[in-house]
C-alpha cells in the first residue's frame, strides 16, 4: 500500500466534492465478482494459481523453455504456520509443477539456498547440489566453515583468475563481498577471498556476471498509470474503473501533516480481445486496486488472450486478497483476437463505445465453423 498518510490534502482528488464514491456510469453491482468467485465469461475461463491468502512475488519469465516462474508466501498470525509454493506455469496458464520453496532465483535459472543449489527452473532437477572447491573439485558441505587448503595468495588468485574468466555467471555475496559464486560448466563453484595479500579492490576488478545471457526476465505490468478520470486517466484497451465505492474514510487536519485516507470497493471492467468483458470487484485503497497484469510478449510466444493477474494483499483490511489468477480461452482453437481495425465514439455521458469495426478473416471463420 502506498504511504497514506503522505496523500496530503491537496492530492485528495475530489474526496470532499463525491463523498469517495466515484461513478463513470450506472452500473449493476451483481455483474462484477471477486476473481476466486469469478466462473469467466462466453469464451474465456478463470483459473488460480495462487489462492486469496498468497502474497504472490513479481512473476519471471524463463525465456529459455518458456514457462513462467512464480513464488507465494500466506502471511498468518501464527507464522509457523506460514505456507510457501513455487511454481511453474506455461505460457498458455497451465500449471506444469511445483518446485523447491528454501531458495531463491538467479538470472541464470540457478535457485541458491542457505549452503546449496538447485536446478529445478532449468531442467526440473530437485536435488540439492554442493557448490565446489575449485582446488579439489570436491563438494563443500559447508561454505560458511570452509577453509581453502591453498595458503599462498599468489596461487589463490591465479586459480580465482581462472575460472572467474571461464565462469559465464558469477555471484558475489551480498552479506560477504569476499564470498564469489562462480558458474563453469554449469556447475558451481565456491571461492572466498580471506588471504592476506590478495587484492583488497578484488570486487571493483572483478565485479559480478549475471546479466548477460539472463535466462529469467521480468514481465511487464500493465497496469495504467491512473484509473480514476479525475487523474487523467486513459483508455488502454485492457482495463477500465468503473466505479469507486468507499467502506472505510479517515481525514485528519494536522497543518502541512494533513491527510485524507479512503478504502473501498473498486469495479473494473477487464477487456479481453475475443470482445468478451470481464466484470471484477476488488476492494483496496482509493489511489490503486492493487494489481499487476501481465502478458507474455509474442516474441517469447505469448497470447494476446492470456492474461496473468496478481493481487497484493494488505493486512490493514482483510477484505483486500492475494492471489494470482489467469484468464485464458476456453477453446485455444479460437483466434487470439476478433477485430481487424476499430473506430470509437463517444457517448454524452463519456462512455466510449464502438462506432465502426471490421473482424479478422479468422474471427469470421470460426465464428462459421461454430455456427
Amino acid at each position: 500500500m502506498r504511504q497514506i498518510r503522505e496523500i496530503i490534502s491537496s492530492s485528495l482528488l475530489i474526496f470532499s466534492l463525491t463523498g469517495c464514491h466515484i461513478k463513470i456510469k450506472e452500473i449493476n453491482h451483481a455483474e462484477f465478482k471477486e476473481l476466486h468467485l469469478h466462473k469467466g465469461s462466453e469464451n474465456y475461463e478463470i483459473q488460480a494459481h495462487f489462492s486469496k491468502d498468497f502474497e504472490v512475488i513479481k512473476p519471471l519469465l524463463n525465456n529459455e523453455n518458456r514457462e513462467i516462474i512464480t513464488f507465494g508466501k500466506t502471511n498468518p498470525l501464527n507464522k509457523k504456520e506460514i505456507q510457501y509454493k513455487r511454481l511453474k506455469i506455461s505460457i498458455e496458464g497451465e500449471v506444469l509443477g511445483e518446485g523447491p520453496t528454501d531458495a531463491g532465483s538467479m538470472n541464470d535459472g540457478s535457485m541458491f539456498g542457505f549452503n546449496f543449489y538447485y536446478n529445478w527452473i532449468i531442467d526440473g532437477d530437485t536435488t540439492k547440489h554442493k557448490f565446489l572447491d575449485p582446488f579439489s573439485q570436491k563438494r563443500i558441505e559447508n561454505i560458511y566453515e570452509f577453509v581453502a587448503k591453498e595458503t599462498d595468495p599468489k596461487i589463490w588468485m591465479v586459480k580465482f583468475e581462472e575460472f572467474y574468466n571461464q565462469a559465464s555467471h558469477v555471484i558475489i555475496s551480498q552479506n560477504n563481498s569476499n564470498k564469489y559464486y562462480l558458474k563453469v560448466e554449469n556447475k558451481w563453484y565456491f571461492m572466498e577471498n580471506s588471504l592476506e595479500g590478495t587484492p583488497e579492490d578484488l570486487k571493483e576488478n572483478y565485479p559480478e556476471k549475471e546479466d548477460q545471457d539472463a535466462r529469467l526476465v521480468e514481465l511487464t505490468d500493465l497496469v495504467p498509470d491512473y484509473y480514476h478520470p479525475q487523474q487523467g486517466a486513459q483508455e488502454n484497451g485492457l482495463i477500465k474503473m468503473k466505479e469507486y465505492e468507499s467502506t472505510f474514510f479517515e481525514k485528519e487536519n494536522q497543518g502541512l501533516g494533513s491527510y485524507s485516507f479512503s478504502a473501498g470497493w473498486w469495479y473494473l471492467d477487464i477487456y479481453m480481445p475475443l470482445g468478451d468483458t470481464i466484470r471484477i470487484k476488488r476492494y483496496s485503497n482509493y489511489e490503486d486496486p492493487e494489481l499487476q497484469l501481465y502478458k507474455v510478449a509474442t516474441e517469447y510466444g505469448g497470447r494476446e488472450d492470456v492474461l496473468f493477474i496478481v493481487q497484493k494483499p494488505e493486512k490493514m483490511f482483510p477484505e483486500q486478497l492475494g492471489g494470482m489468477y489467469v484468464i485464458r480461452p476456453k477453446d485455444f482453437k479460437q483466434p487470439q483476437r476478433r477485430y481487424k481495425s476499430l473506430s470509437y465514439g463517444t457517448k454524452d455521458n463519456g462512455e466510449t463505445y464502438i462506432k465502426e469495426s471490421q473482424d479478422t478473416e479468422a474471427y469470421s471463420q470460426w465464428i462459421k465453423n461454430k455456427g
